[in-house]
């Protein structure tokens, strides 16, 4: 397994996600030699998981009920222009 400072992560997170994609491994990526979080492929975290693969992410965001939803005057005061 790769690992990486959380320094060098957060100053190169393209070069993270190349190295990632390019070997195919995980890396572990640390915060005071500590493991912090771990980077993976997502089809490997599917296949880890055993979850349904998400095709399209604007479907898999959308709600399955409207949200009614009321607004307070915010009162600023508006005025109509005299011209």
């Amino acid at each position: 397994m790769l690992v990486m400072p959380a320094t060098k992560f957060n100053r190169e997170p393209s070069a993270v996600k190349r190295q990632v994609l390019a070997s195919g491994e995980p890396l572990l990526v640390t915060d005071r030699d500590k493991p912090s979080l771990v980077v993976m492929r997502y089809s490997d975290y599917i296949e880890l998981t055993g979850q349904t693969p998400i095709e399209d992410l604007a479907d898999w965001l959308q709600l399955d009920t409207d949200i009614e939803l009321e607004t307070p005057s915010l009162g600023f005061g508006l005025r109509p222009v005299e011209l």
